[in-house]
C-alpha cells in the first residue's frame, strides 16, 4: 500500500514538474504590465505587443501572440523605394521592466528587405498608469537613408469584444469633437484605397483632423490618441485586413480564425510620417491607448478630459531632432 502511494506521489510530482516546465517558456518570454484595469504583455524576444486585455470587461483586444508585431518603418533607397524594415524580422536588443509599470524595448541594426542591416536604433518606453498605456519612442538614424514613416505602436490582431459585435472606427471631423465620422470595420470592412494600390484592404484616418481614434462596439471601446496639443507632423490611424474580405461586393470579413491555413486578422497601427534625416535622432510624439465603457460619447469625453486636466506639450516640439552628427 505504501509502495503504491509512493509511486502515485512520485507520478503526481513528475506531472507537476512537467506542467511547470511546459508553462515556464511562455511565461519567461513575456514582459507583463498590469493594473486593476489593463493587462498588456510584450514578447521578450521580438519586443512585439502580444496581449492586451481590459480586465474590467474581459475584452481581449490583442488575442493571438503569434500575430503580434513590434513596429514597421520605411527607408527608401535612391534606386529602389521598396525598402521596408519589418518588425517580424527583428529581435529586440533590450526588453526589460524598468519598474512594475514601465517597460523598455530597443531594436538595433535593423534588417531591411532590400538593403541588409541598417545602422538604426529604435527605443521605446511603454508606461501603464491607471489603465492608460503611453508609448514613447526615439529613433536614432545613423544611416545615409531618410526614414519616411514609422509605424508604432502596432496591434497585429485587433479584435472586437465578441464575434457578433459590430465594430466601428470613430474620429472627429476637422478637429471638432462635436462633429463625428463613424465607419464600420467589422463585420464589414470597406477597402478605401483601391485594389491597385494596396496589398490588403485598407482604411486610414488622419490625425491632423482628429487627435483621437476610437474603436467602438455597442457598449465599450478602445481609445488611441496623440498626447499633444496639436498634430506635430502627419500621422495616420491605419487599419489593414488580412488576408482580405470574402467578397468585394459584400465587404464581409471572414468569421474564422484561418482560411486555408492563413490567419484572418485585423491590424491597427499609428503611422508617423517622420522623414527622419540621415544621421539624426528624433523623438516621436507620445501615443496613449486605453479601454473604456460606453458608446462613442464616452470616448470623446476622454479626449476632452485629457486636454483640460493635463498640460500637454505643444505639437511643434515633435519630432524633436536631438542630434545632427553629420553636421558636426
Amino acid at each position: 500500500m505504501k509502495t503504491r502511494l509512493l509511486v502515485a506521489l512520485r507520478t503526481l510530482a513528475a506531472l507537476c514538474v512537467a506542467a511547470l516546465a511546459t508553462a515556464r517558456p511562455l511565461q519567461a518570454r513575456e514582459l507583463v504590465l498590469q493594473d486593476g484595469m489593463l493587462r498588456v504583455a510584450f514578447d521578450r524576444s521580438s519586443g512585439a505587443l502580444i496581449r492586451l486585455e481590459d480586465k474590467t470587461t474581459g475584452w481581449v483586444v490583442e488575442r493571438r501572440p503569434e500575430l503580434g508585431v513590434s513596429f514597421r518603418l520605411f527607408a527608401p533607397l535612391p534606386e529602389r523605394r521598396w525598402n521596408p524594415v519589418l518588425g517580424q524580422e527583428q529581435l529586440a536588443k533590450k526588453a526589460k521592466k524598468l519598474s512594475d509599470h514601465e517597460v523598455l524595448l530597443q531594436w538595433k541594426n535593423l534588417a531591411s528587405e532590400s538593403d541588409g542591416k541598417l545602422p538604426m536604433t529604435l527605443t521605446a518606453i511603454v508606461t501603464l498608469t491607471n489603465g492608460v498605456l503611453t508609448f514613447n519612442g526615439t529613433l536614432e538614424n545613423d544611416s545615409p537613408l531618410t526614414v519616411e514613416t514609422l509605424d508604432y505602436p502596432y496591434l497585429g490582431d485587433l479584435n472586437p469584444p465578441a464575434r457578433d459585435s459590430r465594430f466601428r472606427v470613430v474620429v472627429s471631423r476637422n478637429g471638432n469633437p462635436d462633429a463625428i465620422r463613424s465607419d464600420e470595420i467589422y463585420p464589414l470592412f470597406h477597402n478605401e484605397h483601391g485594389y491597385w494600390g494596396v496589398f490588403w484592404p485598407l482604411i486610414t484616418r488622419e490625425a491632423q483632423d482628429s487627435l483621437f481614434c476610437l474603436m467602438q462596439s455597442a457598449d465599450e471601446g478602445l481609445y488611441v490618441g496623440m498626447e499633444v496639443q496639436r498634430a506635430p507632423y502627419r500621422m495616420q490611424y491605419t487599419f489593414e485586413l488580412h488576408p482580405g474580405v470574402i467578397s468585394a461586393i459584400t465587404s464581409m470579413v471572414p468569421q474564422e480564425d484561418e482560411i486555408s491555413g492563413i490567419p484572418v486578422h485585423l491590424e491597427f497601427r499609428t503611422c508617423h510620417f517622420l522623414f527622419a534625416r540621415p544621421h539624426s535622432t528624433v523623438k516621436l510624439a507620445p501615443i496613449v491607448m486605453r479601454c473604456y465603457r460606453g458608446d462613442w460619447h464616452e470616448g470623446v469625453d476622454l479626449y476632452r478630459q485629457q486636454r483640460t486636466s493635463v498640460i500637454l506639450p505643444d505639437g511643434s516640439d515633435f519630432p524633436i531632432t536631438l542630434s545632427h552628427p553629420s553636421a558636426q
